[in-house]
């Protein structure tokens, strides 16, 4: 088996990571397909994906993002077309000298030069949608696509309704899941790494790659409420951009007599040893966070972006809400007490109630999804 793939997605870690765990499974099970990665020139992608050994190309490309300010959506919309004109440029000089089999794109707005130009070069393209309800550039360059894999079979229906070409090319995949985090039942338990220590409750926090303001505040409000008690501990990571200002805001609450342990770190790429010692997630509902806490099962309080686009994160979260896998808490109503209010009715009377979280079937079916989509792709090569 032998062909050359394009996998394209960038911005954050919830369209990389998924990409990720397909180069994975590619390099292992099928190494004679040669995989080249196409990117921005500034997203995390630049970090995450040289290390595994595939070439990597990056081009100009950016998104729409909303303001209210008519001078600025002007820029915003001539930003667009400019670096969607030299991106374009870019991939076709790419593809017309790779030749690949397949552009599979993975999302994030990068997506859209590459596709276009597969398009006009008459290459084949496939789209994975992360999210229950689909993203708007997939929707326009579905009817495109050879295969849409899915990762909810929700989604279906957002595809398809009036389309009836499409129906045969939907794939239910699930959500690519890296490989660390699959297997992370597997690591020791090391809470020392991240200044922890075993024994106690342990609520890891976190708004997202890039962090979110809002969920940081409330995790620093809980280091308050929860000052003298010796049964909890918190891990957060903050995102890059706030980490300074938080753990100053950390440094000024800290006292010597306080029971409380509390760690705060900017980004963690070892996310896999952190699930391993997290009892409780306090987090976003982006799609990759809702695949991961379905592979491992650690019960979580969710905390839907709002202003996500047709507030998918809402519907992301739903999946593991209405299976009692997790509590859904809405932007405006999240506070420090809020967020310690359910943790201690989850902690109150021996725990009961986690436990049945804990025990809880996630309800989504895990899917060796890497492998759906690769064999999907080139399995009759």
């Amino acid at each position: 088996m032998s062909g050359k793939i394009i996998i394209t997605a960038g911005g954050t870690a919830g369209h990389i990571y998924p990409a990720q765990a397909i180069i994975e499974h590619m390099k292992e099970n099928m190494p004679d397909i040669e995989i080249l990665y196409i990117g921005t020139r500034s997203g995390m992608e630049n970090r995450l994906i040289p290390p595994l050994g595939i070439g990597f190309k990056k081009i100009r490309a950016s998104g729409f993002s909303a303001s209210r300010n008519p001078l600025k959506k002007v820029l915003i919309y001539l930003k667009f077309f400019f670096n969607l004109s030299a991106g374009l440029l870019q991939s076709l000089a790419i593809l017309n000298k790779y030749k690949p089999d397949y552009v599979l794109g993975m999302g994030g707005y990068v997506c859209a030069p590459v596709f276009v130009s597969a398009i006009l070069l008459r290459k084949k393209i496939a789209i994975h949608e992360q999210n229950v309800i689909p993203g708007r550039l997939n929707r326009v360059f579905a009817k495109y696509a050879e295969y849409v894999f899915l990762s909810f079979d929700e989604s279906r229906h957002y595809f398809t309704k009036g389309k009836k070409y499409l129906p045969g090319r939907m794939v239910i995949s699930g959500d690519p899941v890296r490989k660390q985090v699959r297997e992370f039942s597997k690591l020791e338990p090391d809470f020392s790494k991240w200044a922890l220590q075993s024994g106690r409750f342990t609520v890891t926090v976190f708004g997202g790659s890039l962090g979110a303001e809002k969920i940081n505040e409330s995790a620093i409000q809980l280091y308050k409420i929860f000052r003298q008690d010796s049964r909890l501990q918190f891990l957060l990571i903050c995102g890059n951009r706030f980490f300074e200002s938080y753990s100053k805001k950390l440094e000024g609450l800290q006292t010597g007599e306080d029971s409380i342990v509390f760690s705060i770190y900017p980004y963690i790429e070892e996310m896999a040893s952190i699930y391993r010692i997290s009892d409780l997630i306090i987090s976003r509902a982006g799609a990759t966070t809702i695949a991961e806490l379905a592979i491992t099962g650690i019960p979580a309080i969710l905390v839907p972006y709002p202003r996500a686009i047709e507030n998918h994160q809402y519907f992301n979260a739903e999946c593991l809400v209405k299976n009692k896998k997790a509590v859904l808490i809405s932007d405006d109503k999240l506070s420090g007490e809020a967020l310690s209010g359910i943790i201690t009715g989850l902690l109150e009377n021996g725990g009961s109630r986690y436990r049945q979280m804990k025990d809880a079937s996630p309800g989504i079916k895990k899917l060796d999804s890497a492998e759906i989509i690769a064999n999907t792709l080139f399995a009759e090569r």
